[in-house]
């Protein structure tokens, strides 16, 4: 189900209240535990409420907060866990889906500074005509550009987190870790068990990433999570369309960064010329 049907769905969803009258269907005991639930319920919702606020207080604004409400609301959201990862454009956190699964949450700041080298990947990509240039209206258009993105690259079979849902600056995608526990990014480790196998699976990445029709234009150690000695590559919000004008140099700077990092562990790789040609020409 595609972005547009699935908000449209979200929109259409009723909160379900108890009925009122219903208390006259069962014993004292059973009346007493509908208004225990409904009082539960209050206090859940008070509970998740409070936790968007210490999550995102002083950091996002006003509306990022009511659509966070509005998630809870509908369940799509669970309940909000904590920060995994701040950075200077977003901040993903750990939470839980209504079925008690991890998600993660990314969060886009809405900022001008930011808004400015964004359209350096979002103009010249065939996918998207209307550019305007109000901060906010781009970093709504940059979540849903890497939602897609994901979405592309999931279904091609690549590894990379299943996108789930966006509106706005909010994207919701697969959690990868292990319990609350977030996969470690190749930067963060010191020692590779193979990582002859992990060159290779990386550099496949590259190659079958273009043959889907995009490439990643920021691939390096800092967005590839390892877990279980699988690479899962990230941060594809920049991802340009292979028609895009500066495809060809987003690609080359993918292979000079993977590259180097390999290496650095003594792995010899192709000449960055000659993996370019390969991957293009095929």
């Amino acid at each position: 189900m595609d972005e547009e049907n699935r908000e449209e769905d979200f929109e259409s969803f009723e909160d379900s209240e108890i009925d009122e009258d219903i208390a006259d269907k069962y014993s004292a005991e059973d009346t007493r535990n509908l208004e225990k639930n409904k009082i539960d319920k209050r206090r859940i919702k008070k509970k998740d409420q409070t936790s968007i606020h210490l999550a995102v207080d002083s950091v996002f604004d006003e509306r990022t907060i009511f659509l966070l409400r509005k998630l809870l609301d509908k369940q799509i959201i669970g309940e909000f866990i904590g920060i995994i990862n701040a950075g200077k454009e977003a901040n993903v956190y750990l939470a839980y889906d209504k079925d008690e699964n991890e998600i993660a949450i990314k969060i886009y700041k809405i900022d001008s500074n930011t808004s400015r080298w964004m359209r350096n990947y979002i103009i010249g990509d065939p996918r998207f005509k209307k550019i305007g240039r109000n901060p906010a209206q781009i970093i709504f258009l940059w979540a849903k550009k890497e939602y897609k993105n994901l979405k592309l690259a999931y279904r091609a079979g690549l590894s990379v987190p299943r996108p789930i849902y966006v509106n706005k600056n909010v994207l919701i995608m697969e959690y990868i870790g292990e319990g609350a526990t977030p996969a470690p990014l190749l930067k963060s480790l010191k020692h590779l068990e193979d990582p002859e196998t992990l060159f290779n699976v990386v550099y496949d990445f590259i190659k079958r990433l273009y043959k889907a029709g995009l490439v990643h234009g920021d691939l390096s150690e800092f967005n590839i999570l390892l877990i279980a000695q699988r690479p899962v590559v990230i941060d594809i919000s920049q991802g340009v369309s292979v028609d895009h004008p500066k495809s060809d140099q987003f690609l080359i700077r993918d292979l000079k960064n993977v590259f180097n990092y390999f290496e650095k562990y003594g792995i010899k790789t192709p000449k960055i010329e000659n993996a370019f040609y390969e991957i293009i020409e095929n």
